[in-house]
């Protein structure tokens, strides 16, 4: 990470703790040799910021053992997971909880089903106080820095108001408002898709990428992208939508009102739908579709193909639209990808405006269904990243 220019000695410190302390939570233990190779810093400055993290609590410092070098060995610098966030991710059908110390390894995790449909608000709060006070309990002598959560729908960016979430029937909802108050703690809060991009950037498959689109499904669908590194949120962090984004002019019509959204021919529901099964009975009732469609039945077989080709449809839409570098599937999208990739790949190149195929990487997510876990996580560790020396302490 290159060291700015034309900028304040603060500030210029302040970008430099946090270049070190960013590289230390995402990459690991970093020697100081590499992070004053990385940021063009001689060895006493770099000794200095990484002491001053140090005196925040924030990194610890080892001695690194060099095979077959002499001179001194170079200090170790260490991100200590004694410094932790709470990540929450309120999903259709469960509640995950999650203790992650920094450097991003999860330290503790509890997940509570719960029945796919409308929920009331308070008593989503509720349930994941418990489970939060629960994670607490058991995290004596860890300092909280934060708590971190993914929802699945439209978070307003200035105050986390929940603006709809259809999937748990919430429309202007203060969830993050009530939550923060239950716990007595700030809390952050995001769309789903929005973590998710996050996630696999910093840990997972689109890690190297700087133009990303995340695309996941349930019973809706979920997009969160990187332009230039950076979130595409919108105006007022709404973007990413693309589960309402028309595919089928001729139908059906939507829940949202419109006609033909992509949703409505892919998910979960649609392909058990197609396969002769009841809804609801998320990624495992899709993976015996798709067993069964291997196995030979004819009627799940067609609906695998089915949800593969307005999948392919879906994705040459966003390539088109946003050029991305890597295409991340989550979810049911995931599931399908790696059942029909070649009926996924015939549809996605059709009448394509380029050659996007020959140009942008498809995959799986590598984090699976705890992408916006993980999300929630690094959203937690934002601040403190950014502001090391805003570090709270000890609660």
């Amino acid at each position: 990470m290159p060291t700015p220019t034309g900028v304040g000695t603060e500030e210029l410190r302040r970008a430099n703790l946090r270049a070190i302390l960013q590289t230390v939570h995402t990459h690991g233990p970093t020697t100081r040799a590499v992070l004053t190779k990385q940021l063009g810093l001689n060895r006493s400055t770099i000794g200095a910021l990484t002491g001053e993290l140090q005196a925040l609590g924030l990194v610890s410092e080892e001695t690194a053992a060099v095979g077959g070098r002499s001179g001194r060995p170079s200090h170790l610098v260490v991100p200590r997971p004694d410094n932790v966030v709470v990540a929450i991710d309120v999903g259709v059908d469960r509640i995950a909880v999650a203790l992650v110390g920094l450097g991003g390894e999860v330290l503790d995790r509890r997940i509570r089903a719960h029945q796919r449909g409308e929920h009331d608000v308070a008593h989503v709060v509720e349930s994941v106080a418990q489970m939060v006070d629960d994670t607490f309990a058991a995290a004596s002598g860890r300092r909280c820095l934060g708590v971190g959560v993914a929802v699945p729908g439209a978070v307003r960016a200035n105050d986390g108001q929940v603006r709809f979430a259809p999937n748990l029937g919430w429309f202007d909802e203060p969830f993050t408002e009530l939550l923060a108050e239950r716990l007595g703690r700030p809390v952050s809060t995001g769309n789903d898709a929005n973590l998710g991009v996050l996630a696999e950037h910093v840990r997972g498959a689109a890690v190297g990428y700087t133009e990303v689109a995340y695309l996941s499904a349930s019973v809706g669908i979920g997009g969160g992208f990187l332009v230039g590194g950076r979130p595409l949120t919108g105006a007022s962090g709404y973007a990413g939508e693309v589960g309402h984004m028309q595919v089928d002019s001729q139908g059906p019509e939507c829940r949202c009102g419109a006609v033909g959204c992509w949703e409505m021919k892919v998910g979960e529901n649609v392909l058990l739908q197609n396969a002769g099964r009841l809804t609801g009975g998320g990624p495992p009732a899709v993976a015996e579709v798709i067993e069964s469609a291997r196995a030979g039945d004819a009627r799940a077989a067609a609906a695998v193909e089915g949800v593969a080709e307005w999948c392919g449809v879906g994705i040459r839409a966003i390539v088109n639209l946003f050029n991305p570098e890597v295409v991340i599937l989550g979810g049911c999208l995931a599931q399908v990808w790696r059942a029909a990739e070649p009926a996924v790949l015939h549809s996605f190149q059709r009448s394509s405006l380029m050659s996007p195929r020959a140009e942008t990487v498809i995959r799986a997510a590598r984090l699976g269904d705890d992408s916006p876990l993980v999300g929630a996580a690094e959203l937690a560790f934002e601040p403190v990243l950014d502001h090391p020396q805003t570090v709270p302490q000890a609660v």
